[in-house]
């Protein structure tokens, strides 16, 4: 039976069984919780209280204690005490809070938040709704998804794709085994790199902006807007290139390459050539589009 349990402070570390907990924040501002395998969903109210629901198929203890502004969560799994079961949180923190999540197989999902995120998992997809000012996500095994994000942003997926919708901020963003997607980008600083994946592009393109995008094997498109004021430097080692752009070039020339690879550049101006962008692959082919056909 989940038993309900209120906290007004916490001067010491608080053990509790398997639970619904509310600890009041009372000048607290970032949760920080860490657990070895299971599901995390966040979500927020305008309480000013942290609503900490975990449970699993076993009896887990979890551990909630405060050091200074940090309200930290952790599971007897992350202690070493039990790593046959999973346990599965349920977390309401206060729209501002920022929030650090850790853990090896973690199935992440937040939504709603506007303080700062840093998620780390090993195994497991993470979804994100929300943040501001610095989003840093990282899953080694799982896809990742982030959403009206409005912050910096660094996201990091090593064998799992990476989705980057309608946020706003600076974008570094890599993948290794999947494809990388960014829509709806608002950004004067974009880099973005695919190791094995399709890397898709659509956004601004800033005056004065920096734009990177670079690719080993995978095809790379750019759906760029029109009336843009950019430098356009493109490369490709041993691929392709298709730019259908009013105002480049029809073909490429033939660079200086290397032995056995067909090396190929463009480069041209758009307007006032404010913005820079570059683009580089090796064996993948290279498209640059008008947005919108």
């Amino acid at each position: 039976m989940i038993t309900g349990l209120l906290i007004g402070s916490l001067s010491a570390a608080a053990l509790l069984p398997q639970a619904d907990t509310i600890v009041q924040a009372s000048g607290a501002s970032r949760l920080e919780l860490e657990s070895f395998q299971g599901e995390v969903v966040v979500r927020t109210w305008d309480r000013d209280a942290v609503q900490v629901q975990a449970g699993n198929s076993g009896t887990p203890t979890i551990q909630i204690s405060r050091s200074g502004s940090t309200i930290s969560v952790e599971s007897d799994l992350v202690r070493g005490f039990d790593i046959s079961h999973a346990v599965d949180f349920e977390i309401t923190i206060p729209r501002g809070f920022d929030l650090t999540i850790e853990g090896v197989a973690l199935d992440v999902d937040i939504r709603g938040t506007e303080g700062q995120i840093e998620v780390t998992t090993v195994h497991g997809p993470i979804s994100v709704q929300g943040g501001r000012e610095s989003i840093v996500l990282e899953s080694v095994n799982g896809p990742i998804h982030v959403e009206d994000a409005r912050g910096d942003l660094e996201v990091t997926g090593i064998a799992g794709g990476v989705t980057i919708v309608n946020c706003t901020g600076d974008v570094f963003a890599e993948s290794v085994g999947g494809a990388l997607t960014l829509e709806g980008i608002t950004s004067t600083d974009v880099e973005v790199g695919s190791v094995g994946g399709t890397l898709r592009y659509q956004g601004s393109i800033q005056d004065g902006g920096t734009y990177k995008f670079g690719s080993h094997g995978g095809e790379i498109w750019l759906y760029l807007p029109g009336n843009i004021n950019a430098q356009v430097d493109i490369l490709t080692l041993a691929g392709d290139m298709e730019v259908n752009y009013p105002g480049a070039p029809t073909e490429p020339t033939k660079g200086e390459g290397f032995p056995g690879l067909t090396e190929k550049e463009m480069s041209f101006e758009l307007g006032t050539g404010s913005a820079r962008i570059e683009v580089e692959t090796f064996g993948g082919t290279v498209h640059i589009l008008r947005q919108g056909g």
